[in-house]
């Protein structure tokens, strides 16, 4: 089986919920609410899939990006099925050289994730702060 990771336009809500359904950041998403789902795609700057010569859908990256500095990863995932085949790491270097040099990668890793990270170059850092989106002033 080969694998075709770039850059997509076109991705699908319900194409997104059957990949990271079948991820481990799938419980960590609204994959019950498609239209959500949709917009979180439509308003992103990046996306990048992993498919198979089938065009199944078998991992993405999804970022928002200025372009010229910094990059937010928003979702990295992979199906189970097809994990340890280095697809994720395909993905973040796909996503890395379609930002250019400039432009640093920043994401939020699941707990139990950071090997991986390390594993693929990443350097883990402790300064990370968020608002969680429940969060009313």
């Amino acid at each position: 089986m080969s694998v075709i990771c770039a850059q997509e336009t076109g991705l699908t809500a319900e194409e997104y919920v059957a990949c990271v359904g079948q991820s481990k950041l799938g419980p960590t998403r609204p994959l019950g609410n498609t239209e959500r789902v949709q917009a979180m795609l439509d308003n992103s700057s990046i996306v990048v899939t992993a498919r198979d010569d089938g065009g199944r859908l078998l991992g993405l990256f999804r970022g928002m990006t200025d372009w010229s500095w910094v990059c937010y990863c928003a979702d990295m995932a992979v199906v189970e099925t097809a994990q340890g085949q280095g697809i994720g790491k395909t993905l973040m270097e796909t996503a890395g050289q379609i930002l250019g040099p400039g432009c640093s990668i920043v994401l939020l890793v699941l707990p139990g994730a950071e090997g991986f990270y390390q594993k693929i170059g990443l350097t883990q850092t402790r300064a990370a702060f968020y608002r969680d989106r429940t969060h009313r002033t």
